[in-house]
């Protein structure tokens, strides 16, 4: 008999947490899963690890790699492999709370008429042992509107929904970019009811090697995104403005990050300003185009003696949006 739910580990050179990971999906309160592990060509010991959990519970199924592919076309992979009626994603350096798949599945099961439950992730800071609960929207039903509207702020995380196996047949991840992730949901958002849960989930770390390392790759490929959704069949043409709009905020806050995080590509960041305007002429006024482009005209030591002070100023974190999950 199929398992009620399927949890797709995804792992890449994580195996200092690809232990704890798999534990926290083995010792949930609610038992009737499989895990399927995902690695995208791993060369630090994580297959090893992976073997040793394979061997010591039925319910895990390993698939190991030596090719290392795009993230989207292995979680494609996970999803073909699920035979549960719900699914979950996982990342290998990240943990799942014991009562998620417990509280999710009653949830999905009361709600017959939900594609996606989801809640509000917490985040752990592994250098400093800052915690904290990550903003999410607040909103159950048809949320397409309010995600295109909040979508920076308060985006769904990829890993605390579950999600019915039909929708991520009917919305495959994009094998041509290198991560769709959560945008995932932004497809099933324009035809499928979600349904939000206060109680938090999973925990997200942030460390070294995933804080902010890839401003440039994770925005184009974000414009993929949108290009797609643009695109999309189902895409309802009444909402182009929230998506022109989203467009031009994420044109602005790249070039906003790059400057602030001390990246020194400063004709790219002035770009990412120019095509935020062209997407919204409104651009041109708002405070991070304008102290944006006047950091451009800084000389650069000026710049990070700037950057430092409104550092220890506002304390620093960096935008969801461009947290580095890449697997």
């Amino acid at each position: 008999m199929a398992p009620r739910v399927s949890v797709v580990l995804n792992s890449y050179n994580q195996g200092e947490y690809l232990a704890e990971a798999i534990d926290s999906v083995l010792d949930q309160t609610f038992a009737d899963f499989e895990l399927i592990l995902v690695d995208n060509g791993s060369t630090d010991g994580s297959h090893e690890i992976a073997r040793k959990a394979a061997a010591r519970d039925a319910r895990v199924r390993i698939e190991l790699h030596d090719e290392n592919r795009s993230l989207s076309s292995r979680q494609n992979e996970g999803v073909r492999l699920a035979t549960g009626e719900y699914v979950s994603f996982l990342y290998s350096d990240d943990l799942y709370l014991p009562r998620k798949l417990e509280r999710q599945v009653a949830l999905l099961d009361a709600h017959p008429d939900v594609g996606v439950v989801y809640a509000p992730p917490l985040g752990l800071n592994v250098l400093t042992g800052a915690r904290w609960q990550h903003s999410v929207l607040r909103e159950s039903g048809h949320l397409f509107p309010s995600l295109l509207k909040h979508w920076e702020t308060h985006h769904l995380d990829m890993l605390s929904p579950l999600t019915r196996r039909s929708l991520l047949v009917r919305y495959p991840f994009y094998d041509e970019l290198f991560a769709e992730g959560e945008a995932v949901y932004l497809r099933m958002a324009m035809s499928a009811p979600f349904h939000f849960d206060p109680e938090p989930v999973v925990v997200l770390r942030e460390h070294d090697r995933n804080i902010g390392k890839a401003i440039r790759r994770n925005h184009e490929n974000f414009l993929g995104v949108l290009e797609h959704l643009e695109r999309h069949p189902e895409f309802p043409m009444g909402q182009r403005p929230l998506l022109t709009e989203l467009r031009a905020r994420v044109m602005r806050d790249a070039g906003w990050a790059t400057l602030r995080m001390g990246g020194e590509d400063i004709v790219w960041a002035r770009g990412r300003f120019a095509a935020a305007v062209r997407q919204r002429w409104s651009m041109a006024l708002h405070p991070r185009v304008v102290m944006g482009m006047g950091l451009t005209l800084l000389p650069t030591p000026l710049r990070r003696r700037v950057n430092a002070l409104g550092l220890r100023l506002r304390g620093h974190k960096a935008n969801a949006i461009y947290r580095d999950d890449y697997q």
